[in-house]
């Protein structure tokens, strides 16, 4: 029995033996296999690290290239807007590139600086780009998300894409060749502390800022720095001397009042880059009426040039006869004219087309001439150049928009004192000068409901404007225009300015970004942006004349906006007796004389323009 057992132990050991693994030899080929998927799994992780590890490399290289490209290309253009270059190497603003036909770009060359050099165009990438080929591309955003752009810039925004067709290696196993990386930026210049109201860029003349007499400015509100001269001049620091950037040579008075300028209306600032380096007397007061001489700043920073990079506009066609119901018959003739003939039509040249105005009547497009027909039905002859022309008593000559090759004369209306000119709105192409003549009043044609943010430009290709001692003053029986009208929302008198303003008044067209609206802008008309240009001289131009003569006004919303390359222009104005000009916007000059044995009082309420003296990245 015991031998039974001992056999029946011996089996069941056997069996559970035999069910315990696999036969002898077998055991270690699990291990080998696992061993072998477990290593070329960690290949692979290891090469896809690698290339993804490159292709992140590849990204940061790549968007450290794009905003390098992007600060320079965004330089170009702050120094294009400051007028410190005529033009960007090799790329106009507003007008989208591309760095394999423009490799001489800053935006090129500082990503090649950065190891990006295109060897294609952005437009030809695709699925076929070979492996290692870049691409540098620009363009320009018309906006940023929660970005406001800078109101003295065009286009204010830039835009750089780098791109690369980066190889792999382990991928290529799988049929990935290469994968594209790609970084963008969007960067440009951001809006500042605002233009201030007057801006004399000459950077290195003597007198730049010359007060002579009795002439006075007076600014009201605006920025923070009132009046920016850039000027280095600084031959006489400790003093008031001719050898100075700004210097004055006598009168009574504070010559410069920015006592109530400023964002607070409590002082606004004078930045001088060269000298006198503090505020000095000239006559029986300091030079700027800052009896704590705070507000004088020197020596400062250069103010930029807030139209720098604002295009002229393109040379329209001629003028068309107008039609808004002209005192005669359909092609402009007054009627019962004196004799036949030319005589009271609008006068037209055989190249250029119209050149002249029409005569229209009271209250049409806002004629503001009420005098009363003193002799009913007589006309009298008024010498128009070209040509002689017949008036009724009480009408406006009327003109409209386009190129005008000699010029605009309103001179011969002034042998009578009651002749007021009007402007339709547009962009007023002069190859010549706008005189305005002694007792003559210019104004807007404000077409449809008032106050419109339509206006007027006057582009001077050569010349510029004249206004004659005696212009715009005032006259009974010419109305007054409400000062609201020069606000674009025409809804509340500007602060610091009389409810109705007499004699000339202009207004420029209110526009998104503070330029203008025309051929060659991207602008628009917009009731809650700003005015823009009113008179722009071409850079190639010199304007060297008296702005306004002794006893002329002019009152104006928008900028008067005078820069040759070679700084050569020379704006003066001229006051007698209390003569007074009110305006809304910003004068920017190379040079500027005020003189005159009287006053002239410049109100310039606040900048047009918000202005930029930065690069910024946005995204």
């Amino acid at each position: 029995m015991t031998k039974l057992n001992t056999a029946l132990h011996h089996q069941t050991e056997y069996r559970a033996k035999c069910r315990s693994g696999p036969a002898y030899g077998e055991s270690g080929q699990a291990s080998v296999f696992l061993i072998l998927m477990m290593g070329i799994f960690l290949l692979a992780a290891v090469g896809f690290a690698v290339d993804l590890s490159s292709v992140w490399f590849h990204r940061q290289a790549a968007q450290s290239a794009a905003d390098a490209s992007c600060v320079a290309g965004a330089m170009d253009m702050l120094y294009l807007n400051s007028g410190k270059i005529v033009s960007s190497p090799s790329f106009s603003p507003g007008t989208a590139g591309d760095c394999s036909s423009s490799s001489a770009a800053a935006i090129c060359e500082y990503a090649a600086f950065n190891g990006y050099t295109a060897t294609t165009s952005a437009a030809s990438w695709g699925t076929s780009t070979a492996a290692g080929a870049v691409a540098v591309s620009w363009t320009f955003p018309t906006s940023v998300t929660g970005v406001k752009s800078s109101g003295g810039a065009t286009y204010p925004f830039l835009n750089v894409v780098v791109q690369q067709k980066s190889a792999t290696w382990f991928m290529g196993l799988l049929g990935v060749h290469s994968i594209t990386v790609g970084a963008s930026c969007t960067c440009g210049l951001p809006p500042g502390a605002g233009s201030p109201p007057l801006v004399i860029l000459d950077p290195t003349t003597t007198q730049a800022l010359w007060v002579s007499g009795g002439a006075h400015i007076v600014i009201t509100g605006g920025p923070a720095v009132s009046i920016g001269v850039n000027s280095s001049a600084n031959g006489s620091p400790a003093s008031n001397s001719s050898s100075n950037g700004v210097y004055c040579d006598g009168g009574s008075g504070y010559p410069i009042d920015t006592s109530t300028a400023g964002p607070s209306g409590t002082g606004g600032q004078l930045s001088l880059v060269g000298g006198p380096a503090t505020n000095q007397y000239c006559g029986a007061q300091t030079i700027l009426n800052d009896p704590a001489n705070k507000l004088w700043k020197s020596p400062q920073a250069a103010t930029a040039d807030p139209y720098g990079s604002v295009p002229a506009p393109t040379q329209p066609g001629a003028p068309q006869i107008l039609t808004s119901n002209p005192v005669g018959d359909a092609t402009g003739c007054i009627q019962n004219a004196v004799s036949s003939g030319s005589n009271g039509c609008a006068r037209e040249d055989p190249t250029y087309g119209l050149i002249t105005g029409i005569w229209v009547g009271p209250g049409t497009d806002s004629c503001p001439n009420t005098i009363p027909n003193s002799s009913a039905g007589t006309l009298h002859n008024v010498g128009q150049d070209p040509g002689t022309y017949v008036e009724y008593y009480g009408n406006c000559l009327e003109f409209s928009p386009g190129y005008y090759p000699t010029g605009i004369n309103v001179t011969n209306l002034a042998g009578w004192a009651n002749d007021v000119t009007t402007f339709q709105p547009g962009v007023y192409y002069l190859n010549g000068n706008l005189t305005v003549g002694s007792s003559s009043t210019i104004r807007n044609a404000w077409i449809g409901t008032q106050p419109s943010t339509r206006g007027v430009i006057f582009y001077f290709l050569s010349g510029g404007p004249v206004f004659s001692g005696g212009s715009g003053a005032a006259n009974s029986n010419i109305s007054s225009v409400p000062s609201y009208y020069l606000t674009c929302s025409g809804t509340t008198t500007p602060s610091g300015m009389p409810a109705s303003l007499t004699g000339n008044v202009l207004a420029s067209q209110c526009s998104a970004g503070g330029t203008y609206v025309g051929a060659s802008s991207s602008d628009s008309y917009s009731a809650s942006g700003l005015r823009g240009l009113l008179f722009f001289a071409a850079h190639s131009t010199t304007y060297n004349a008296v702005l306004l003569g002794a006893g002329a006004s002019l009152n104006f919303t928008g900028a008067l906006y005078f820069h040759n390359s070679s700084y050569a222009d020379y704006v003066e104005l001229d006051g007698a007796g209390s003569s007074t000009a009110y305006a809304i916007g910003n004068i920017v000059v190379d040079q500027l004389k005020l003189s005159g044995a009287g006053t002239i009082e410049l109100g310039l309420t606040a900048s047009s323009t918000s202005g930029s003296a930065s690069v910024g990245i946005f995204q």
